[in-house]
């Protein structure tokens, strides 16, 4: 099976998908209203069923062909951004899809701004989820710059440069909007208290294990 083909395929509709999911990010930017505003829009076209049930199957064709070419593939120049870059993606699509829908249909707590910016709110997290989501942010832009590079020899400088201008720059708004740095964010108290319940313990276990290790 040509693993590198279905992976090219599926990237396109996939990769429409994120451009725009991070166009609405941006939207954060101006205000988390605005972002409610475009996430609303772009609900319209995806939050039924059928579409939605396709993304997923999208998300899961694009994992599994983004394995086999990990495995399959040659490792050697732009190949290892793009093998690095890929295999971050992997790891934050499946984290993030299964965080998305614990939050819907577990906690019952609707994934909108507040959610997402309430991981960065959640003193424990703060640190960890900017790294991650991040580098979940940064590795997209950079796994489509490795495979251009790969692809693309004769890419100009300029464009290269620009690309990953263009990367840190997105990346760094999008943290910033998200991370309260620009305005005030009014968290709502049922969006910590959902990071509080799936967080809580883990921490209070970690922090007591590190009490004991330093009086040991």
């Amino acid at each position: 099976m040509n693993w590198e083909f279905i992976h090219r395929c599926n990237s396109v509709v996939l990769g429409l998908f994120i451009v725009t999911h991070l166009g609405v990010h941006l939207m954060a930017v101006v205000s988390p209203e605005a972002h409610s505003d475009g996430l609303s829009t772009m609900r319209q076209y995806y939050a039924n069923p059928i579409v939605g049930g396709a993304l997923l199957f999208s998300v899961a064709i694009q994992i599994v062909s983004g394995v086999a070419e990990l495995i399959l593939l040659p490792k050697t120049g732009w190949r290892v951004v793009r093998n690095f870059s890929g295999a971050y993606l992997i790891l934050f699509m499946v984290v993030h899809v299964a965080s998305v829908n614990y939050a819907r249909h577990v906690d019952y707590v609707p994934t909108d701004y507040y959610w997402a910016a309430g991981a960065f709110a959640y003193a424990p997290l703060t640190i960890a989820a900017t790294i991650f989501y991040g580098l979940g942010v940064f590795s997209f832009f950079a796994h489509m710059i490795a495979v251009w590079a790969i692809y693309w020899k004769s890419m100009p400088e300029q464009i290269f440069a620009a690309s990953w201008l263009v990367a840190l720059s997105i990346t760094s708004a999008i943290l910033l909007a998200f991370s309260g740095a620009l305005y005030p964010i009014d968290m709502p108290a049922y969006v910590t208290e959902h990071y509080e319940g799936m967080f809580g313990s883990l921490f209070a276990l970690l922090e007591e294990w590190l009490q004991n290790l330093s009086r040991a």
